[in-house]
């Protein structure tokens, strides 16, 4: 009997460089399938996301009334229950249909970043050895990026940044996982993408890097550099801002580590933990009574 196939999951926020980390997994020989979205004005390099995972994410999001800018959290006990019934089945077929014939499968979609308790036991079921790469940017550009393509305020893109990575954090817990950070990875692609080998056990193609780093990359497309004005003084009016970057002061370091030791650490286990409950304390004393 073959050996199960394994998997790569590229999780992230929105506009958070999940589409270049995704490309970059080629550079390591892992495939993305031939059935991908094509590339939009937004993202004009393309998305690298697997149209078939992207349609069925987002029915399951509508299916719990839901969109990727619903701040709430899905219903992990729902979650759950669909993933024991025929939506778990439909994901288990379009699993075994994405991998097979393949070593090393990608996949990349940011809504999966929030139904991981449905993907969960639908992965355990595959067989498929799941390893997470999880795609960190300052929650700023994330924000200001939302602002100019959705025409989101800053602290609705603050508020969604630190649901998803919450989301992140908690579902992916007791899997391989590893942090990599999207401005380092256009600064430094060679370094950054050596490293995500060395944590999945796959050496770098010299010439797939070139093409990557040379031909893919544009530095031009970061139209955001986060300033020390925006990560101080301003948060003092933006709660959910302040939120968002005492988690990204937590994870940044992850991103030098060769694995992912911190992010299994308790210390970010009780961060997590108490953002969550302070994001449910706001959210209550909010008007719209939003929960992240």
């Amino acid at each position: 009997m073959n050996a199960p196939g394994r998997l790569v999951l590229v999780l992230g926020m929105h506009r958070s460089g999940t589409s270049a980390l995704a490309r970059g997994l080629r550079v390591l020989g892992i495939a993305l399938g031939d059935d991908l979205l094509p590339a939009h004005p937004c993202n004009p390099k393309g998305f690298f996301e697997d149209a078939g995972l992207y349609t069925f994410n987002k029915a399951l999001l509508t299916r719990l009334n839901l969109t990727w800018q619903s701040p709430e959290a899905p219903d992990a006990k729902v979650l759950h229950t669909l993933a024991a019934g025929p939506p778990g089945v439909a994901a288990l077929d379009l699993l075994r249909e994405k991998s097979a014939g393949q070593a090393v499968l990608g996949l990349k979609d940011p809504r999966m970043s929030r139904l991981l308790p449905f993907w969960r036991p639908v992965l355990t079921a595959s067989g498929l050895r799941a390893h997470c790469v999880i795609s960190l940017r300052h929650p700023d550009s994330v924000a200001h990026s939302l602002r100019q393509r959705d025409r989101l305020d800053p602290e609705t893109g603050h508020m969604l940044w630190l649901a998803h990575m919450l989301d992140i954090l908690e579902g992916s817990a007791g899997l391989p996982r590893l942090l990599a950070d999207y401005d380092l990875l256009l600064r430094e692609p060679g370094r950054q993408l050596r490293r995500l080998g060395h944590f999945l056990g796959l050496p770098v193609d010299a010439t797939e890097l070139a093409v990557f780093a040379d031909d893919f990359l544009d530095p031009k497309l970061r139209h955001h550099k986060p300033t020390d004005a925006e990560s101080d003084g301003e948060k003092r009016n933006a709660p959910w801002a302040a939120l968002a970057t005492r988690l990204h002061a937590a994870l940044r370091p992850a991103a030098d580590e060769a694995d992912g030791r911190l992010l299994d650490s308790p210390r970010l286990a009780r961060l997590t933990a108490n953002l969550r409950r302070e994001a449910a304390a706001m959210a209550h004393a909010s008007p719209s009574g939003v929960r992240p």
